[in-house]
């Protein structure tokens, strides 16, 4: 199922969708049209910054002063916070403080880790971008977000997929459909009892407790079809 996966995401600025691979430059080519709108003006450092786990991604343009705690936070609140665990960001086995400034972690070509949850442990990748000189008022802007993915029902295979059973998923395809959830639960004692969880966009989908995200709620839903 992994490689018939489709990944796009859908520009913030002129609402065209692009995949995966292409978006990452048309975006820069619209901040480095807002940068020069803005050449005279009082301006700061922002950082493009790309975050990946498989084919779901963030991109994000954050202020260079802000605290690494920033990034946490917004991570957490879109793709991770399920019970209050702890989290980290990880380069080389050096452990990156949530005090460091923005400006000081990401220099060019960087590629660093951030792990949630030192049990069931979701680790995303992130990597620096370009960094470009902007009059704006937020500290963190997404960019764009990969779309949910077109996960359809084991079973039926005709319907997109609304849940996910925590205890067949490291077996089989676990993933059904609302109908075919029904038939699933006949022959998993444990699915209505503790192991039904929602399909989200979000590598913690089916992890702990984790049920969706507090932003972007749009975007965290299933797929859905036409």
């Amino acid at each position: 199922m992994e490689e018939e996966l489709k990944s796009e995401g859908q520009c913030l600025y002129c609402k065209q969708f692009f995949s995966q691979k292409e978006l990452t430059k048309h975006l820069d080519t619209h901040l480095l049209s807002a940068q020069k709108q803005d050449d005279g003006k009082t301006t700061a450092s922002y950082h493009h910054i790309i975050i990946e786990a498989g084919k779901m991604f963030l991109e994000i343009l954050v202020e260079g002063k802000q605290k690494m705690e920033i990034i946490d936070d917004f991570l957490r609140r879109i793709w991770l916070e399920c019970c209050g665990h702890l989290s980290d960001f990880d380069h080389k086995n050096i452990e990156i403080e949530m005090s460091d400034k923005v400006k000081d972690v990401f220099v060019p070509k960087l590629k660093i880790l951030h792990q949630y949850d030192y049990g069931t442990t979701t680790t995303v990748a992130l990597r620096s971008g370009k960094v470009f000189e902007l009059n704006l008022k937020e500290k963190l802007i997404l960019l764009s977000r990969n779309e949910p993915l077109k996960i359809m029902c084991a079973i039926c295979k005709t319907k997109p997929a609304e849940n996910i059973c925590t205890v067949c998923q490291y077996e089989q395809d676990a993933f059904f459909c609302e109908a075919c959830s029904a038939d699933h639960g006949q022959i998993c004692s444990d699915f209505e009892d503790y192991a039904r969880m929602p399909v989200v966009n979000s590598p913690r989908m089916g992890e702990c407790g984790y049920e969706g995200g507090s932003i972007d709620i749009e975007r965290d839903s299933v797929y859905r079809m036409g």
